[in-house]
């Protein structure tokens, strides 16, 4: 009975979403726009709709690098914030993952995920 109301919540929210879905099929315009399925990169149409141009690999090795230290500092605050509980044990955990990481990142700079002329 405690999860009555999360479910209750939950069901809700489903019939909200699906009311609003059915209403816009039911109310909205029926006329397909022109440019509906033309792709387009951050509001700037393409010259070509039909170009299949590649991306730099960069951009998504630096992504990855980007949430990798990211996770790094998230995994790092607890460690700091209860540096004094854990001691010892703690610190030297701490820097086998801080390791770990370093080998990751000479890693990718040795395969050249950190420059931009690929």
């Amino acid at each position: 009975m405690e999860y009555l109301g999360i479910l209750i919540f939950f069901l809700i929210a489903l019939v909200v979403g699906f009311a609003f879905a059915f209403l816009n099929d039911l109310l909205g315009p029926k006329k397909k726009e022109s440019m509906e399925d033309y792709p387009y990169e951050c509001g700037v149409p393409l010259y070509d709709p039909e170009a299949r141009g590649t991306f730099k690999q960069g951009y998504y090795l630096l992504g990855l690098l980007l949430i990798l230290f990211d996770i790094e500092a998230s995994f790092l605050f607890p460690w700091a914030v209860v540096f004094k509980e854990i001691g010892l044990y703690g610190l030297i955990e701490a820097i086998v993952f801080i390791f770990i990481l370093a080998l990751g990142l000479v890693y990718a700079w040795r395969k050249g995920a950190l420059k931009w002329q690929m």
